[in-house]
């Protein structure tokens, strides 16, 4: 989206015929406005990591958690090391997102993040160090619904959620679910979580799993025994870091990519 023509804009107020406040005010405004819509035509910020060497290297892009970019940085190196280019996009941000309005990311801000992520992938291809054939997804909790958007809708190879959200709103109740991307089209996705997730209780999931299945879509799961939330925050002060999970859990997601590579 391009900035207003500043200069027809001041010519139009003249002709108007505005005070010289009045019109200092209008120009000033309408600089503004467009500074932001301009801003806005940018892409998301995000970071992208390549593994050593020249490449194409197949690419993943990395979601975060409802804590923001910061729970995923530390989780990129490993993809990395594994061979994949990683672009690790901060989709809280630009909305003004934070942990206590995580909710509003999948009903007020869910077409502007889906858009923002769609460019994202699209960028990975662009690229000449990715191969533009093996794109893929994965996510961690907040992130999980978003691999849910990009398999659903074939966006990327495959994608991998790491207890992932499938209830998306307050409630005792399912209202808002990712179970509505998928269709017999979609790319394959692999759901892996705790049976002792307090966060999104493993019978949401399994409900909202069930509802994929139906429609058609390529799902396997796997349920980690006694496993929590977010077994791979090791700096977390609210879930113990679960080394044998976190392990285990990269390594079945490496091994679904390279299942579905070209």
């Amino acid at each position: 989206m391009a900035a207003p023509d500043y200069q027809a804009v001041k010519d139009t107020l003249v002709r108007l015929k505005l005070p010289d406040l009045a019109l200092l005010l209008a120009c000033f405004l309408a600089i503004i406005f467009g500074f932001i819509r301009s801003g806005f035509a940018e892409p998301i910020y995000h970071e992208i990591h390549h593994p050593e060497g020249k490449g194409p290297f197949p690419a993943v892009i990395a979601l975060h958690t409802s804590g923001g970019f910061k729970t995923v940085k530390p989780l990129i190196k490993k993809y990395v090391g594994s061979g994949f280019t990683v672009y690790a996009p901060d989709f809280f941000t630009r909305h003004g997102l934070t942990p206590h309005t995580r909710m509003d990311s999948f009903d007020r801000y869910r077409e502007d993040i889906e858009k923002e992520l769609v460019e994202i992938v699209e960028l990975m291809g662009t690229n000449p160090k990715v191969d533009k054939n093996n794109l893929f997804a994965v996510g961690f909790s907040n992130g999980g619904f978003w691999v849910c958007f990009l398999t659903g809708r074939g966006k990327v190879n495959a994608g991998v959620s790491h207890y992932g959200v499938w209830k998306a709103n307050m409630g005792r109740d399912i209202e808002i679910d990712p179970s509505d991307y998928f269709s017999k089209t979609s790319s394959p996705l692999l759901a892996l979580h705790g049976d002792s997730d307090g966060t999104q209780g493993l019978r949401f999931a399994e409900t909202v799993w069930d509802w994929i299945k139906e429609s058609g879509a390529p799902i396997e799961t796997h349920i980690y025994e006694g496993a929590d939330h977010a077994w791979d925050q090791k700096n977390s002060r609210r879930w113990a870091y679960n080394a044998d999970v976190d392990k285990d859990s990269h390594n079945k997601t490496i091994a679904f990519f390279r299942k579905y590579m070209k």
